[in-house]
């Protein structure tokens, strides 16, 4: 499981809505100052992350709490997004090259094709109702620490 921290931002009837912002790995090293991926995350704000998360849980605002999402769920569209596009990419350039004798046109144009496919039917499985659980869930609450002195 996939964890992060978020705060609760409205309880509703049928679950709660929660926040987490995404954190930029810049910033950490001493090269901040002259790395340009470093300078472009200072530039750009932080984003967060709403989700609308069903639960049984008696939750109130600004209370932090765990979601998480399953790993298998992760790498599946990972490969789902990724991979089935390139691999209809490279098989439409191989169809239209080494298959249909075409020309460096229509090469590019058989793997411009053979992308959008990829993309189209990636679109259409994700939204099927056989889906893997993608939804992220709540884990557990948050156990405030207190800083004694």
């Amino acid at each position: 499981m996939i964890e992060e921290i978020a705060t609760v931002l409205a309880v509703h009837a049928d679950g709660v809505e929660v926040v987490c912002f995404s954190k930029s790995a810049c910033g950490q090293c001493k090269q901040n100052s002259r790395c340009g991926t470093g300078l472009v995350s200072k530039a750009l704000p932080g984003r967060d992350h709403r989700f609308v998360i069903a639960t049984d849980l008696p939750l109130v605002v600004d209370q932090q709490v765990r979601i998480g999402i399953p790993e298998q769920s992760l790498i599946s569209s990972a490969l789902l997004v990724y991979l089935l596009p390139l691999l209809l990419l490279l098989g439409g350039a191989g169809l239209a090259s080494v298959g249909l004798g075409l020309g460096d046109g229509g090469t590019l144009a058989g793997a411009a094709i053979g992308g959008v496919c990829g993309f189209v039917l990636a679109s259409r499985w994700a939204k099927s109702p056989a889906k893997i659980q993608a939804e992220p869930v709540i884990i557990g609450l948050v156990i405030p620490v207190a800083n004694i002195d």
